[in-house]
């Protein structure tokens, strides 16, 4: 019943949130959404004795329990949650904490994703959305650009006291918890971030450090782009720029990017080339603008049938094309493990990325592989030197900025002037002097930092990028078999901690630096490459 209860209340919620996504002025989703909060809440109280039981039970016990067919799917989540079995409250004080988080800590994500949906902004003369004026960030036109950059800042900048409000409550809340929890042993944040993604705190050190390292190659990235518009340095509404021979092109229909993305797919299987037609072909893909679109993309999908969805806001950039393949790559990923219990395909955020940068990488491979000037493949191999510049500097920022807000909350509340501070001081560590300017209010208009039920949502990116690239390069060691080797690594996820799914697969350690220099030695040479390129063309 539990298990049945779980599959109706998982459906309701993937409904209703896209109900959301598509519009969030949607009168019943809003309704019924602190609604399904709340029911979700009740059911998580009244199975609470029951997991404190099972977290709290003797080794043996739950050995003997695991032993049974009847409990197998459960036996890695129950494990892996039993690390933490001396942060658990009592049942009367743990049911009091969720309950009390419906309408305290997730209202604040509520209130934030609804500013985000709702907020306008006027560019070049027209009011928009603030999903549509995100596209306008690849605009091929500079002033566009800058125009885009300018009017989403200064929508958000009427919103800084609400959203500071909410950082504070949703990290307040956080912090109180866990100094709750703290009887025997306090955990530190990165600590309890890295449980969740299923990482140990060594793997994200050797991760941040070696790629901090090697930031240089994300500037590198960063001033080739520059070079190539003809600018010494990149401006802030440059990050997303497409290359500039890609100015006079027609926007690509959603029929040719699926077209162009299946193909790639079918590099390395011709069933994710024919799964990626299908989720066109069956509507499960909503990509056409709306007005009151929320901002961003993302890949959910329904309990029963087990059945993914994708939701993106698609306008025709090559930016929307690649967004397309890793929301597609998120897909596949569920699709090739929908026979498995659900509870055996519930995988951490850092092992999700894998499967979308993979589905990435193949479509830029795919087309620098049938580009054939060397303007065709300066456009391809900005792609590339995109994602470098994002990934090993953006992202890493980020996760720079939310230790600096956790720390500053330990303190006191922290005021809009502190955290345009600690952001631009973040951007300053990993960016350095790669970009003109910096934007002061990213911590605003950025959903990850206000989503109340995860924390630390940017470095699984990072993770995933490096992850994914270093399982591309074994293409070549493993041939034919690799196909299902990777098919076999994606259906391990939900079931192993990363480090143990990398060196069953891989034999590779991440705690490690060398697996992270291994992979950023592939960026490095893509980045070179791309170098090569914007002197051939552009001098």
């Amino acid at each position: 019943q539990r298990r049945a209860l779980s599959k109706k209340m998982g459906n309701l919620s993937t409904y209703i949130y896209t109900a959301l996504s598509v519009d969030t002025q949607d009168a019943n989703a809003n309704q019924w959404m602190p609604i399904l909060q709340k029911l979700r809440a009740d059911l998580e109280q009244a199975l609470t004795p029951l997991d404190i039981f099972l977290l709290r039970a003797s080794e043996l016990f739950i050995t003997t329990l695991f032993a049974g067919p009847a409990m197998t799917d459960t036996a890695f989540l129950i494990n892996h949650r039993r690390q933490l079995k001396d942060q658990l409250l009592g049942v009367s004080e743990e049911q009091l904490i969720t309950a009390l988080a419906t309408s305290g800590l997730h209202a604040w994500g509520n209130l934030y994703s609804e500013i985000a949906g709702t907020l306008k902004t006027t560019i070049q003369g027209e009011e928009m959305g603030l999903a549509k004026a995100a596209n306008l960030l690849s605009h091929p036109q500079s002033d566009t650009r800058k125009a885009a950059w300018h009017g989403i800042r200064a929508s958000w900048e009427t919103q800084q006291t609400a959203v500071a409000t909410g950082l504070n409550a949703i990290n307040g809340w956080r912090l109180e918890e866990t100094e709750k929890r703290a009887n025997t042993r306090r955990l530190h944040y990165l600590d309890e971030s890295c449980h969740t993604s299923r990482i140990a705190r060594d793997t994200l050190e050797a991760l941040m450090e070696t790629t901090y390292q090697q930031r240089e190659i994300g500037q590198r990235a960063l001033n080739a782009m520059a070079k190539a518009m003809g600018q010494t340095q990149a401006h802030p509404w440059d990050t997303m720029a497409p290359a500039p021979a890609a100015g006079d092109e027609e926007s690509i229909s959603f029929e040719d990017a699926i077209a162009l993305i299946a193909s790639a797919f079918n590099n390395l299987t011709p069933d994710m080339g024919d799964f990626a037609i299908m989720m066109a072909e069956k509507g499960w893909i909503d990509g056409a603008p709306t007005p009151n679109r929320a901002t961003g993309a993302y890949c959910s999908g329904f309990a029963e049938p087990r059945e993914p969805r994708i939701f993106m806001t698609y306008e025709g950039t090559m930016t929307n094309v690649l967004t397309l393949a890793h929301e597609l790559g998120h897909a596949w990923h569920n699709w090739v493990m929908r026979d498995l219990p659900r509870l055996q395909c519930r995988y951490p955020m850092t092992l999700a990325e894998t499967a979308s940068i993979f589905g990435e990488t193949l479509v830029r491979e795919a087309l620098m592989a049938k580009a054939t000037t060397p303007a065709q493949q300066l456009e391809i191999a900005w792609q590339d030197a995109q994602s470098a510049s994002t990934f090993l500097l953006n992202i890493p920022a980020r996760y720079e900025f939310e230790k600096r807000l956790v720390e500053a909350r330990k303190i006191g509340a922290v005021r809009p002037a502190q955290l345009c501070d600690m952001m631009n001081s973040s951007w300053q560590l990993w960016f350095e002097d790669s970009l003109s300017k910096y934007d002061d209010l990213f911590w605003a208009s950025k959903l990850h930092f206000s989503i109340s039920s995860l924390g630390f949502y940017n470095y699984p990116y990072l993770f995933g990028y490096l992850f994914s690239l270093g399982i591309y390069a074994q293409q070549p060691v493993y041939g034919s078999d690799f196909n299902q080797r990777y098919t076999a690594l994606l259906r391990d996820t939900g079931t192993m901690t990363a480090e143990d799914l990398v060196q069953r697969n891989l034999q590779k350690d991440l705690r490690q630096p060398q697996l992270w220099k291994d992979s950023l030695s592939i960026v490095e040479k893509s980045v070179s490459q791309f170098e090569q390129l914007v002197s051939e063309t552009v001098g």
